[in-house]
């Protein structure tokens, strides 16, 4: 039994020595793992290769790729699982983005009202 779909942004790195046309099927199959999992794909947006702040397992540099989708556990495990085995990704972190995809606005805090001050005058 899935869940209702979630907001989800996931940024992921590939390692960087492969060529442009696997860095393409890579995200083509992760757009797979989502859609064919009960998710959606609201954006992919591949940034390239960028300098990493800190070395990671021997890469200064990675191919950053930036992915928003809605999806249900299903999804997730499937991207989690398929991450776990993964020999060209090499780092991920996923967020969930409910509040930016849903209509729910935050709740406004009441404005309070200063409290008076009882002030003695001595004359």
């Amino acid at each position: 039994m899935s869940t209702s779909p979630k907001a989800y942004e996931i940024l992921f790195i590939i390692k960087p020595h492969l060529p442009e046309e696997t860095n393409q099927e890579i995200i083509s199959a992760f757009q797979g793992w989502i859609t064919n999992n009960e998710g959606e794909v609201t954006l992919m947006n591949p940034w390239g290769i960028k300098e990493l702040a800190t070395v990671l397992d021997k890469f200064t540099h990675g191919y950053y790729v930036q992915c928003q989708f809605k999806g249900t556990n299903k999804t997730l495990n499937e991207i989690k699982n398929r991450i776990a085995v993964s020999e060209t990704i090499f780092r991920h972190l996923l967020v969930t983005l409910d509040s930016v995809f849903t209509d729910k606005k935050p709740k406004e805090k009441k404005a309070r009202a200063p409290k008076a001050v009882a002030a003695t005058v001595e004359g």
